[in-house]
């Protein structure tokens, strides 16, 4: 990743006023509204051309997937071409506005669908701050060392970014008080949280995010079908907090054997919380953010932690559902994990590094994933119920 923070701010676009504030477009030779997003897009037509010696002629901006496959749906920000004719496209180019880190796996899903689209060999995520560039070959992206010139693309003399291997702690790593300060320093975990919480979520966030892939075998006792490895992801609320995140992501099955994916990931502010996200045909959305401070009971006679949850659920904007309807919901279509009137989520042995092959952790999380789609399953009954109400 290249930090192009200087040399964008060194980039001034005029703005005009043919009806409100607008910049001009050089290459559709149209004026275009003053947003955040539109002003990373015209700052790159500029970099391109001054910087990496595209021709203007050669770039297309908001080009429509239609106009290449019939059927396909999108626009990619801007593309440009290996020739006069605009037919053979060379770099796909996907712009965010500044406060999206384009590392997030949503970003470069998106860019490489265009990719496929129009055949290119490069795709650059840009964000005025951060830039991304892949090359791809038989299906594979390789990151790129540096911003190779528009010549060096044509001639395919770029660098390939050092892969540098992630090794996971150990657990004399994990109890480190230093290690702690460092990760609650990064926001993985809260200022605030009790120090037996934060060894178990250090622990936890070791598992998750630095352990290599997870055996077959393991992944079809928790009930996952395939490990998607560690992407940056974005999820939003209603209460207008953007969570972009490093999230261990799998592919699963919901109740009604439908496909989607599902990620485990931490944040920490004042305390530790766990996320739980899914993301199917419909919608992408934590279904479940557990306060770990809360949540997370410790002995310290046994070192093992108890987790629960009281039911707790919101519908964003549509309110929240009351916990006994999701307990008793819960008890229904899952009884086992129902114990005091509370949800039961597993107890966790933390005197030892937490393992994929341990069957408390297994359980664990297996049951994190059984509770995330039926609070989803609930939100689905209750929208339907309220479209029904106001017909």
């Amino acid at each position: 990743m290249e930090n192009i923070d200087k040399i964008f701010k060194g980039i001034k676009l005029q703005k005009y006023r043919p009806g409100g504030k607008s910049f001009a477009d050089p290459v559709r030779n149209i004026f275009v509204q003053c947003t955040p997003e539109e002003e990373v897009r015209q700052k790159t037509i500029q970099f391109l051309n001054s910087e990496l010696g595209v021709p203007l002629e050669r770039i297309k901006v908001e080009e429509s997937m239609a106009h290449v496959k019939r059927g396909a749906r999108g626009r990619a920000d801007i593309v440009v071409y290996r020739d006069d004719k605009k037919k053979e496209a060379l770099l796909v180019i996907e712009c965010k506005s500044p406060e999206v880190d384009v590392s997030c796996y949503i970003v470069r899903e998106q860019s490489e669908r265009y990719q496929k689209i129009l055949g290119a060999d490069y795709c650059m995520l840009i964000n005025g701050r951060q830039l991304l560039m892949y090359k791809y070959s038989n299906g594979f992206a390789i990151e790129l060392e540096g911003i190779p010139s528009y010549s060096e693309l044509l001639n395919h003399k770029v660098e390939y970014a050092k892969v540098i291997p992630i090794k996971s702690y150990k657990y004399s790593d994990i109890v480190s008080k230093e290690i702690q300060r460092a990760f609650v320093k990064e926001e993985y975990i809260g200022t605030f949280t009790p120090n037996d919480i934060k060894s178990f979520a250090l622990n936890f966030l070791n598992l998750i995010l630095l352990k290599s892939t997870v055996d077959s075998k393991y992944l079809t006792k928790i009930g996952l079908s395939e490990d998607f490895g560690v992407k940056r992801t974005r999820f939003g609320n209603s209460a207008g907090y953007n969570y972009q995140e490093l999230t261990r992501l799998f592919i699963t099955k919901d109740n009604k054997n439908k496909d989607l994916i599902w990620g485990l990931s931490m944040i920490g502010y004042s305390n530790t919380q766990l996320n739980v996200s899914i993301t199917n045909k419909i919608k992408k959305h934590h279904s479940l953010q557990l306060d770990m401070d809360r949540f997370c009971v410790y002995d310290s006679d046994t070192k093992k932690v108890t987790i629960t949850h009281n039911g707790a659920l919101s519908f964003g904007r549509g309110g929240s559902m009351s916990h006994k309807t999701v307990i008793d919901y819960v008890r229904e279509k899952a009884p086992d994990l129902i114990k005091n009137d509370k949800i039961y989520l597993g107890t966790i042995d933390n005197s030892r590094l937490l393992e994929w092959k341990y069957t408390d952790v297994q359980n664990f999380i297996r049951s994190l994933l059984r509770y995330a789609i039926l609070r989803d399953e609930l939100r689905v009954k209750h929208k339907r119920k309220r479209s029904k109400s106001k017909k």
